[in-house]
């Protein structure tokens, strides 16, 4: 059986609308890809420092060694840093890591050690 010529034009209507449509959605997603395109920066553009400052690493037990000084938790990371502090007197191991990782000065470690400032001045390399 033959379509009518009546069924040929909606037919072709149809089509013709079909077509539009799909050229406008084609258009459309291609407009929101350039707009897309300006606002975002592929991570490959970006300086490292900003890529760096993004990461997020993640901190285990088993990364660092605890310290306890004066109520600080102080962690190294280094484990033959951590072993040779490990050697140390309590108070040697104190006031080095008062004055290297706390950044106090002699008379403040003094302070908190109950010893003069001379006796932390001999102490330092």
């Amino acid at each position: 059986m033959k379509p009518s010529d009546f069924q040929k034009t909606v037919q072709c209507r149809f089509e013709s609308c079909l077509k539009k449509v799909v050229r406008h959605v084609v258009k459309d997603y291609q407009k929101k890809l350039k707009r897309r395109q300006k606002e975002e920066t592929l991570f490959c553009e970006l300086p490292e420092i900003v890529v760096e400052n993004l990461a997020i690493w993640d901190d285990y037990d088993t990364d660092y060694t605890i310290f306890n000084v004066c109520g600080n938790d102080i962690r190294v990371y280094d484990d033959e840093l951590a072993e040779a502090l490990k050697q140390l007197s309590e108070r040697n191991r104190e006031t080095l890591l008062m004055y290297y990782f706390l950044e106090m000065n002699n008379e403040e470690i003094a302070k908190k050690q109950n010893i003069s400032k001379i006796g932390i001045t001999h102490w330092h390399l």
